[in-house]
């Protein structure tokens, strides 16, 4: 039960963060926003949370991040992109991935950098 209330508590805090970046800037560029801030912050997780415990990985990464980014507006955008133009949908799919896993793995990298100091 402890995992899947701190699973909820995370997944709140983070679509509320969500939100708050598309009010702020907008759902287009807040979508790259959180897609990539998100990703980084996954890969920081990645490496300075592998001797916490279950609840706190739970809280952090599927809760907090994981509801923070979000893959199925990202599927909606590339959807519609699709219908009115295929080159422009790829080119949105492909940039938005590349993003985001180069975010990830500069967020590994200064999770680990930061776990040796």
């Amino acid at each position: 039960m402890k995992k899947i209330l701190a699973v909820g508590c995370g997944g709140m805090a983070g679509s509320l963060l969500r939100a708050a970046v598309f009010q702020f800037v907008g759902a287009g560029i807040g979508l790259w926003l959180v897609n990539i801030i998100g990703s980084f912050f996954i890969g920081v997780a990645a490496a300075r949370l592998i001797n916490r415990s279950a609840e706190t990985r739970l809280f952090v990464s599927t809760g907090l991040i994981g509801s923070f980014t979000s893959f199925s507006a990202f599927s909606a955008d590339w959807f519609r992109l699709l219908e009115s133009s295929l080159l422009t949908g790829m080119m949105y799919a492909l940039g938005m991935t590349a993003a985001s896993i180069v975010a990830a793995a500069f967020g590994l990298l200064a999770g680990r950098k930061g776990a040796v100091e």
